[in-house]
C-alpha cells in the first residue's frame, strides 16, 4: 500500500518520519521552510527565529538523542553533544537513508485541508515569494515542525510602564548584551537554566523569578560518571511512585547537609522545596545553581507583584532595579494551517499524535516530550507507528477504542503530571515507550531475549535508550542493537540493583494490603 505522504518540517522528528515512511516504500515529500535541515540545531538561524544559543550542550546523552537505527559511532563514550554535534549527526543521518533527496527547502506550507477525493490538499509557497502559491496532493501528512516554534510572551502586571527590554529566551545567543546590565528572568527550564547561568557572569545584577521550584537533576547526578539518563531503566521503573517520592525527598534531605559539593547541597536544598519530585518535569540541566552558590543570582519564588518604570516589585514586597527582562516562558502551539479539525490540548489525541476525526489523514510527530528522555526517541517510535499504519500493517483501533484510549492516556498524564498542568506534551518515557513498543511490535521482551542473560541484565538495568526498540519488530537490526545495549555499563551495581528490587517488591506488597498509594493507570 504505497502512499504519497507530506512531511512538514525538517528537523529531527520530521527527518525520522521521512526515513520511516521510505523504510516502507511510501512516496515522501518533505516540505521545510528555511535552507538547512535540522530545524531548531540548524546552524544558520535568523535574530527572530528560535534555535539554538552558542554554547548549547544537549541535556540528555548522545546514546539517547539518537534514533535507533543509526546510533552513535562506535565505542563513543557517554556524554553530552554539542549543538553543533548533534546537528552533524542528523546530517549524517539523512545522508545515510537518503533523507535530503526529497527535501523541499525554502519552502512555507500555508494550509492542509481534505480533498473532494479523500485525500488532503497542501497549499505551499516559496519563502522567497509567498504569493507563488502551489497546491499538492497527498494521501496522508505529517505535521512536524516542533514545538518550539512560537514564544509564548506572557503579560506581566505593569509591563506598559517597564521603559526597559522585554525579550525572550527563544532568540537568546549569548550573554554579551546582557553584561553591565540589571536582568530579571522569568521562569526556569532546562534551556533557562543556561540562559540565567550565563546572564549572571556578566550582569550587574542577575533575579530570577520562579513559580515553583521545579525539579532539578543534575547532569551527572551525585557525581557520579553516568550521565542522568542511565537512570531510564526497567530496573527503577518497577519502583512504585509512591515510595521513589519518599527516597528522593530522604536523598534531598540527607543532601541539603551532606552532599559532597556545594551545588550538590544547593540543588538538594531546591528540590526540598517541592514536595511532589517526579509529578514534573525535570529539568536535567543545573547551571544556574552555581550562581546561586557563588551569589550571583537571587531567587524569589513569591511571584511579580507588578513592574514598574524601572523596577520589579515581588509580592514578599522586595522591589529591584531592572533594566531588562529575560522571559524563559517556553512556546505556545499554533496549528493554524490544519484546517478540518481544531487542536488545541495534544493530550486528546491518541498518542500524542493522531485525532479520532482525522485518523491516519493528518498526524503530528514530536508532540510527546518526556519528562525524562528524549523527544527523538518518541518521534521515532510514532513516525514507525504512522508508516505501518499507511502500509496497512499495522491498524487504528476502532472510534469508540480510539476515544477510550485517548481519555484513559489524558486521565493517566493530567494526575501524573499535576506539578506542570500547562505542559501539556509531557508523557512519562518508560510508560510511553513501553506500551508503544507492544502497539508496533517491538517490544524487547520475548522468548528469544531470554536466550541471552547478560542482554536480559542490561534491558533491566541498564537505561532505556532507543535501541532497545530495534531488537525485534518491524525493519529490526538486531546485530546492530545488541552491540550498542551491551556496550552502555549500567549506572546500578549489584547491591544497588538488589536493593531496589526489594524496595520495589515491598512497596508492591504494601500497595497490595492498601497501606500504600498505588501508581495512576496508564
Amino acid at each position: 500500500m504505497r502512499k504519497r505522504v507530506c512531511v512538514i518540517g525538517a528537523g529531527p522528528s520530521g527527518l525520522v518520519a521521512v526515513k520511516e515512511l521510505l523504510d516502507e516504500g511510501h512516496a515522501v515529500t518533505c516540505f521545510e521552510h528555511s535552507d538547512e535541515l535540522g530545524g531548531v540545531f540548524r546552524a544558520e538561524v535568523g535574530s527572530d527565529e528560535a534555535g539554538a544559543y552558542d554554547s548549547t550542550m544537549l541535556t540528555i546523552s548522545n546514546y539517547m538523542m539518537t534514533f535507533s537505527s543509526f546510533p552513535p559511532p562506535e565505542n563513543q563514550e557517554r556524554r553530552y553533544w554539542s549543538a553543533a554535534e548533534y546537528r552533524q549527526y542528523l546530517r549524517d543521518f539523512a545522508e545515510k537513508f537518503g533523507v535530503g533527496a526529497v527535501i523541499q527547502y525554502r519552502t512555507d506550507v500555508l494550509s492542509i485541508s481534505r480533498n473532494d477525493s479523500g485525500g488532503y490538499t497542501v497549499e505551499v509557497a516559496p519563502a522567497d515569494d509567498p504569493e507563488q502559491r502551489v497546491a499538492h496532493q497527498f494521501d496522508a501528512v505529517a505535521i512536524s515542525t516542533g514545538t518550539h516554534r512560537v514564544p509564548n510572551y506572557i503579560d506581566l502586571p505593569g509591563q506598559e510602564d517597564f521603559a526597559g527590554e522585554i525579550v525572550h529566551s527563544a532568540h537568546y545567543r549569548n550573554a554579551e548584551r546582557f553584561r553591565g546590565k540589571r536582568v530579571l528572568c522569568v521562569g526556569i527550564g532546562e534551556t533557562a537554566a543556561d540562559v540565567v547561568n550565563e546572564i549572571a557572569q556578566v550582569s550587574a545584577s542577575c533575579t530570577l523569578s520562579v513559580r515553583r521550584h521545579q525539579p532539578i537533576i543534575e547532569r551527572y547526578p551525585g557525581g557520579r560518571p553516568f550521565t542522568n539518563d542511565a537512570y531510564t531503566s526497567h530496573l527503577l521503573h518497577s519502583v512504585p511512585l509512591a515510595a521513589a517520592t519518599a527516597g528522593m525527598r530522604f536523598g534531598m534531605k540527607r543532601n541539603k547537609t551532606r552532599g559532597k559539593t556545594a551545588a550538590a547541597r544547593a540543588v538538594a536544598e531546591w528540590n526540598s522545596k517541592n514536595k511532589h519530585f517526579f509529578n514534573h518535569f525535570l529539568t536535567k540541566n543545573e547551571a544556574f545553581i552555581h550562581r546561586v552558590v557563588d551569589g550571583t543570582l537571587t531567587v524569589n519564588a513569591t511571584g511579580i507583584e507588578r513592574l514598574g518604570k524601572d523596577y520589579v516589585l515581588f509580592k514578599d514586597g522586595r522591589r529591584e532595579t531592572v533594566d531588562v527582562v529575560m522571559l524563559n516562558t517556553g512556546y505556545i502551539e499554533d496549528f493554524s494551517i490544519l484546517k478540518d479539525a481544531h487542536i488545541t490540548d495534544v493530550r486528546r489525541l491518541y498518542k500524542h499524535m493522531i485525532h479520532p476525526d482525522l485518523g491516519t489523514g493528518v498526524v503530528l510527530i514530536g508532540w510527546a516530550r518526556p519528562a525524562a528522555g528524549g523527544v527523538p526517541a518518541c518521534s521515532e517510535m510514532q513516525s514507525r507507528y504512522f508508516a505501518l499504519l499507511l502500509s496497512g500493517k499495522k491498524q487504528l483501533p476502532d472510534r469508540v477504542q480510539l476515544q477510550g484510549l485517548i481519555e484513559r492516556q489524558a486521565a493517566y498524564e493530567n494526575e501524573f503530571f499535576h506539578g506542570n498542568p500547562e505542559l501539556r506534551t509531557l508523557v512519562h518515557y518508560n510508560h510511553y515507550m513501553i506500551d508503544f513498543s507492544r502497539v508496533i511490535g517491538c517490544s524487547p521482551w520475548r522468548p528469544a531475549v531470554f536466550l541471552n542473560p547478560l542482554l536480559v541484565h542490561r534491558l533491566w538495568c541498564g537505561s532505556q535508550t532507543p535501541h532497545v526498540y530495534r531488537l525485534f519488530g518491524p525493519h529490526s537490526d538486531h546485530r546492530t542493537a545488541r552491540k550498542t545495549i551491551m556496550s552502555l555499563p549500567p549506572a546500578f551495581k549489584v547491591p544497588e540493583a538488589l536493593l531496589t528490587m526489594a524496595v520495589s517488591g515491598g512497596s508492591r506488597a504494601l500497595i497490595a494490603m492498601g497501606l500504600m498509594k498505588p501508581d495512576p493507570v496508564y
